[in-house]
């Protein structure tokens, strides 16, 4: 009877065993599964991360790029702005030359008048020109006062401009 009851012990001991087993392997694969799942939902996860991170980088390089075109266009106008207030310094160095210019025209042509006056009157008064020669002298003053006239009118609208 000893026999038995240690044979029915260890039966029911192997019996009690593989149920353990069996359980202990249903939780095994049933956390196996859930394992799996977690792990699929991670990677579903990730990848969602990924690829937000991935939006917020090109939204962040669009961003970029938008503030880049900003600044090429500010240093592209600021350089214009430059180029133009160099371009109106030149024109008017060029104006102010040619007004300095203009007037030493004029005194020319004055200081010209003068001495052809001044020659006719002494020569005149001398007897040393005969008639042609004065009507000459004459229109060769004339000539250069109408001369005076135009240098003075553009000596005029120099000024007008400046």
């Amino acid at each position: 009877m000893a026999v038995m009851l240690v044979a029915f012990s260890a039966t029911s001991l192997v019996a009690q065993e593989e149920k353990t087993e069996k359980v202990e392997k249903t939780e095994t694969t049933e956390t196996t599964e859930e394992t799996l799942k977690a792990e699929e939902a991670a990677k579903i996860a990730a990848a969602a991360k990924a690829e937000e991170a991935a939006k917020l980088a090109e939204k962040a390089a669009k961003q970029a790029e938008k503030e880049q075109k900003a600044a090429d266009k500010k240093a592209k106008k600021e350089t214009k702005e430059i180029k133009n207030k160099e371009k109106e310094a030149k024109k008017a160095a060029k104006l102010k030359s040619s007004i300095a210019k203009q007037n030493k025209n004029i005194s020319k042509v004055e200081r010209k008048i003068a001495k052809q006056e001044n020659k006719l009157s002494q020569d005149s008064a001398a007897g040393k020109l005969s008639p042609v020669a004065i009507e000459k002298l004459k229109s060769s003053i004339a000539k250069s006062k109408l001369k005076l006239v135009k240098e003075k009118v553009k000596l005029n609208k120099l000024e007008r401009k400046q």
